[in-house]
């Protein structure tokens, strides 16, 4: 009873946050059903050696999910985040760190009203997992409670992970059987679990994107759809209400360039641009 009184207020408070702004410009309120609650992180690890050290930490930011701008600032993370996710079970946000953060590699806990980050156990470092880091990314959560994550293989096919959140562990599940990059991965409509890539050439020189339906139990694809025109849109998550991903159009290695929030609906297999956000915006997540 307790969790559930936490998240009610949770998202009381940042709904009225969202409004304030609409109605002080004379916009008509929409409907709270309407208005879920757009969270991200500023801050990516921006050092060019793979697995060298990160030289910046992230910030949680709270913005207008019908614009993309910022709503406010909300606090330092203290940990260099890849992945965002928040699970409705417990009224928990979590996140994934960089290889290289110098703190702490492995899955944490966000404080929503303070930005504030925790390692789930600081014992889990690299999610548990032995051998060379890791670098999981893209976590999600469905509406079970159950959390996964992808990484980038090199050479490919990448890697899928399933996540126990309450120990921080990791479990791999390798040879997906694609390879994408600068990617999204995210639980939409009917618990389906999305894999949004980036565009790539093919071997005809045609600029292509990919979103693909995977299988939640090992990562491997059962479908694909074609998506035009191709934007990137990385890290993102799925809008409660339309089931339309919302991930992020950004520079890598250069926090200053100009970050835009990319729209993709998975069905139709198109994309388009929100708008302009928050430079240096790194991961989004939605909370109903």
């Amino acid at each position: 009873m307790k969790t559930i009184h936490q998240s009610l207020l949770f998202a009381a408070v940042f709904l009225a946050a969202c409004a304030l702004p609409a109605a002080a410009q004379g916009v008509p309120e929409a409907p709270l059903a309407k208005l879920p609650i757009l969270l991200g992180t500023t801050g990516a690890c921006n050092n060019l050696v793979a697995g060298g050290p990160c030289t910046q930490t992230s910030t949680l930011v709270l913005l207008n999910a019908n614009t993309g701008a910022l709503i406010k600032t909300i606090g330092p993370v203290g940990f260099t985040i890849n992945g965002l996710a928040f699970d409705r079970t417990s009224g928990t946000l979590y996140a994934s760190t960089s290889i290289g953060d110098t703190k702490f590699h492995g899955l944490i806990t966000i404080n929503p009203f303070t930005g504030a980050g925790k390692p789930v156990d600081p014992n889990a470092r690299n999610f548990g997992l032995a051998g060379a880091a890791s670098p999981i990314h893209s976590i999600a959560v469905d509406v079970f409670g159950h959390m996964v994550g992808w990484y980038d293989e090199f050479p490919p096919p990448d890697t899928y992970v399933r996540i126990n959140q309450h120990t921080g562990v990791a479990t791999e599940f390798p040879g997906t059987g694609i390879d994408t990059a600068q990617n999204g991965v995210a639980f939409g409509e009917f618990n389906l679990l999305w894999n949004i890539d980036s565009p790539r050439i093919n071997q005809v020189g045609i600029i292509t994107q990919t979103a693909y339906l995977l299988n939640p139990f090992n990562g491997k694809p059962l479908f694909a759809q074609l998506l035009t025109p191709p934007t990137p849109a990385a890290l993102g998550d799925f809008h409660p209400v339309t089931n339309l991903y919302y991930g992020l159009n950004f520079t890598a290695f250069q926090p200053a360039a100009p970050t835009f929030i990319v729209v993709v609906d998975v069905l139709q297999g198109t994309v388009t641009t929100l708008g302009q956000t928050v430079n240096g915006l790194h991961t989004l997540a939605f909370i109903p």
